[in-house]
């Protein structure tokens, strides 16, 4: 089975710009942005992200 790795790229200083404007940790931000959350916020940020020059990347292993 094909395994599936979603993250957004995001400059260090607009991951803090984030976590300032949200009043959360940029740990927060980062898991965020590696999919491991689903949340509400999650959603905002990665949205966020992407409006402000984040770029998404999906790398696929294997065959299937």
């Amino acid at each position: 089975m094909a395994k599936k790795e979603r993250y957004i790229k995001l400059d260090k200083e607009k991951v803090k710009e984030i976590a300032k404007i949200k009043g959360v940790s940029t740990v927060t931000v980062y898991a965020a942005l590696k999919f491991e959350t689903g949340s509400a916020l999650a959603m905002l940020i990665r949205a966020w992200a992407l409006n402000h020059g984040g770029k998404l990347f999906e790398e696929k292993e294997g065959f299937r």
